[in-house]
């Protein structure tokens, strides 16, 4: 009744491609796992913390973006005040893939330009008045990227834009809070090559929250 030992290890190997194929595949699609506590829940402190996490990094990290010399001397990001008016929620909508998925060429600080899939765009409303913002992936899969110029890009933001953060809630929803936004490591180093928001993500409003120039 034991069977065969060739065919067994046959299907075992079988089971196991499959299996790899299956997370291969999920890799290639960005995810948004489901928060395991609703991210609006002591949103200040936890906007503290990762600021306090992201000035260690640039500070002690190896791969920080500032050269040895700079990080003796580091003393923290300028940030603005934490506004919580400037956390939005809402829904990603996905751009069609049928045919063929849209794409995006954006510029770079290398002045060639990258490719990008065009997820979906991403709607929210600050002081009554709607916005809309395109959200990126890179090909062949990976993080959703999120660049975006506003009214304080050139004076008080990097010139090129800041980039956000998606995370994920309850009910297929996501957050995407302002107070969040981070400039591109070119901001630090010319070293890095660091894509630039198009023109589809110029918002005509001043947003005074997240991180400042660097000086």
């Amino acid at each position: 009744m034991g069977g065969d030992p060739y065919i067994g290890r046959k299907w075992l190997q079988l089971l196991v491609s499959c299996l790899s194929l299956f997370l291969w595949a999920g890799s290639m699609e960005p995810s948004l796992s489901i928060a395991a506590e609703d991210p609006l829940d002591r949103r200040e402190e936890k906007i503290r913390v990762f600021r306090e996490k992201r000035d260690l990094f640039f500070k002690e990290d190896s791969n920080s973006p500032l050269k040895e010399s700079a990080r003796k001397k580091f003393k923290g990001l300028l940030y603005y005040p934490i506004d919580l008016k400037y956390a939005v929620t809402g829904v990603i909508e996905k751009s069609p893939t049928d045919p063929k998925p849209l794409y995006a060429n954006l510029p770079t600080n290398k002045e060639r330009d990258k490719k990008y899939v065009k997820y979906g765009r991403f709607k929210f409303k600050l002081e009554g008045k709607e916005y809309l913002l395109q959200i990126y992936r890179p090909l062949g899969g990976g993080d959703f990227f999120l660049p975006f110029k506003d009214k304080t890009s050139g004076s008080e933001t990097y010139p090129e834009g800041r980039y956000l953060y998606i995370e994920p809630m309850l009910g297929g929803k996501v957050l995407i809070d302002f107070n969040r936004a981070s400039n591109p490591f070119c901001e630090y180093s010319e070293k890095f090559t660091c894509s630039f928001a198009p023109k589809e993500n110029w918002l005509d409003i001043e947003i005074r929250v997240g991180e400042k120039r660097y000086r």
